[in-house]
């Protein structure tokens, strides 16, 4: 292995004990020092597998598999070295940051690695300031860590590998479960890293556009096989190839392959970043056409929100969480709206906004500590959670804390049981939830052997089962990828024009732009912006109070509203209103 290579893997392949199928199969992979490497694929391509092996959970911790091939991590081989031994060398963040935080305060969990290496006081100090400043977490060592927001905890778990000294640092989804904002805090802390300290990293995610802010190399995964990589440009220009087998590319690459095929495309390209797609347009724009001019965009997206009969209405609604020590945090304040049969909401806002907690008391799961929540007019308080359950399903945001049952059919006919059903109509149920989720053939399958995707569609159809005209979906497409993604979203919005009023929480913008009709943005437990998504996507100093942030193409059209309208919401109204503005 050359000094300046710090990963080698060769002819590497994998199984899990009791399957047949390979997770992996023929790896060859060399990084170099320093280097900023990207992982991507469709779910279950083997990403966070391959990721396992570098770090030697695979094979020392995660056992009774078949490994073929070989790992070389800083000149030792994985098979031969022991956990602990990798682990000095290789830190590994994972999807969940409090999965990885056990400290009392910030300053426990940063020292808790340097102190278990047995060093000495003045050196523990020296890492805990530097990791803190590292991650620009500094004057946080006091605080409890369930007092920090998503993108804080996830930095604290850097900091926390980070006084180890490790040098490599592989990161497993770290941004998923942030807002956008958030994901910009780590990818901001990640690029530091990257300039000021030289640090090898590995970063699975399905984030590609910033990815493509800082990686040196992306690596395709598909069906445990690389089948793409190369530089951001070289393996994101491939946008047919990437969106086939499941996989984003940046927005602003979409539209490249959208104009590929007009006379723009030499001038266009392919560019990765917001900068670079305004000032290739701009030039576009001023060459071809110096007028001003606006075009008219397709209604492909923002239909209007629902205008029938109030289905759920909060009337100056509050919620405190107390802690058994009496401590007090006010989590909703004084919320007031309504919510309209036929509406297709997003609800959105930064980690800790109250979205999942203003739906709990939507179904009854909490109740309101002031104000009231009426549903259909009645009040929700003179309400049973069961007779809730028939006008509103809630689907959790992990499926799994939802699903218990053996077979995929024994859990869809639970709620029509205990609704009192017969055994006919409940078999009609059954047949009928499954076809409309896409899971017909699926009766008798255990649905934990089944992916997040097909899992969170069996979560929608025990709920549907009950039949209830308002469907609330947490988080539906938390970590899937793009094809998963999309899938969920054409069932919710096929339940839509079926007649369900749906309310959905994300961080996915995108996918916000794409499907919702209404937006509710929450801010610190209040109501920042309630509006039609394609009015509420221009508001962008708003959205960045409440630390979000539109979607790159709409962003694009913003800083051009001199030549596009600045509501724009997809990649194919970008183009449509480009050709139009230039004349095409």
């Amino acid at each position: 292995m050359s000094s300046d290579v710090v990963i080698e893997i060769k002819d590497l392949s994998y199984t899990y004990r009791l399957t047949e199928k390979e997770a992996l199969k023929d790896i060859n992979l060399e990084v170099r020092r320093g280097e900023v490497v990207g992982i991507v694929g469709p779910t279950g391509a083997g990403k966070t597998t391959l990721c396992m092996t570098i770090n030697g959970l695979i094979p020392h911790s995660i056992t009774g598999g078949k490994l073929e091939g070989e790992v070389k991590v800083l000149g030792m081989n994985t098979k031969e070295h022991t956990l602990p031994e990798i682990a000095r060398k290789v830190g590994m963040v994972f999807q969940d940051p409090e999965s990885q935080i056990f400290g009392l305060t910030v300053l426990e969990d940063v020292v808790f690695l340097p102190e278990n290496l047995g060093l000495p006081e003045e050196e523990i100090e020296r890492r805990l300031k530097w990791a803190l400043n590292a991650v620009r977490l500094n004057g946080y060592e006091e605080r409890f860590p369930y007092q920090l927001s998503g993108g804080e905890k996830q930095r604290l778990a850097i900091a926390s590998l980070l006084s180890g000294l490790p040098e490599i640092l592989i990161l497993d989804e770290p941004t998923s479960e942030l807002d956008p904002i958030g994901k910009m805090e780590v990818f901001d802390v990640l690029e530091r890293l990257k300039k000021e300290m030289k640090m090898t990293l590995i970063i699975v995610e399905h984030n590609t556009e910033q990815l493509s802010r800082i990686c040196d190399r992306i690596v395709v995964l598909d069906k445990g096989q690389i089948v793409l990589a190369g530089n951001p440009k070289e393996v994101f220009s491939e946008v047919r190839f990437l969106q086939r087998i499941g996989v984003r590319p940046p927005q602003t690459a979409e539209l490249g392959e959208l104009l590929k095929n007009t006379e723009y495309f030499n001038e266009y390209d392919h560019p990765l970043t917001v900068k670079d797609a305004v000032q290739r347009l701009l030039r576009i724009f001023q060459k071809r056409r110096p007028k001003k001019a606006r075009a008219t965009i397709s209604p492909s997206g923002g239909q209007k929100p629902g205008n029938g009969e109030t289905v759920i209405e909060a009337e100056n609604l509050w919620y405190i969480y107390e802690s058994e020590s009496g401590e007090r945090k006010i989590a909703l304040k004084n919320i007031n709206l309504k919510i309209r049969r036929g509406d297709f909401i997003a609800l959105i806002g930064h980690n800790g906004s109250g979205k999942t907690t203003l739906a709990k008391n939507f179904v009854g799961l909490l109740r309101p500590t002031k104000g009231k929540v009426l549903i259909y007019g009645e009040d929700a308080s003179t309400m049973s959670v069961k007779d809730i359950a028939r006008k509103i399903g809630y689907c959790f945001q992990n499926p799994d804390h939802q699903i218990f049952s053996k077979t995929v059919k024994e859990e869809i006919m639970f709620g029509p049981k205990n609704l009192g059903f017969s055994e006919d109509q409940i078999e009609q149920i059954v047949k009928k939830v499954l076809k409309i989720v896409g899971l017909e053939g699926y009766e008798d399958e255990d649905p934990f052997f089944l992916g997040k995707g097909e899992r969170q569609k069996i979560a929608v159809a025990s709920i549907l089962a009950m039949n209830p005209e308002v469907l609330i979906v947490d988080e539906p497409t938390t970590g899937m990828d793009w094809k998963t993604s999309i899938s969920m979203m054409r069932l919710l919005k096929n339940l839509n024009e079926m007649g369900h009023t749906i309310i959905f929480i994300t961080h996915d913008m995108d996918i916000v732009a794409e499907y919702a009709k209404r937006i509710i943005v929450l801010k610190e437990g209040e109501i920042l912006i309630d509006g039609p998504t394609r009015e509420v996507f221009t508001k962008m100093d708003l959205l960045r109070k409440a630390f979000l942030l539109p979607p790159q193409i709409t962003r694009v059209a913003y800083e051009l509203d001199e030549y596009l309208p600045p509501d724009i919401l997809t990649t194919k109204e970008a183009y449509e209103a480009i050709v139009q503005s230039l004349g095409g």
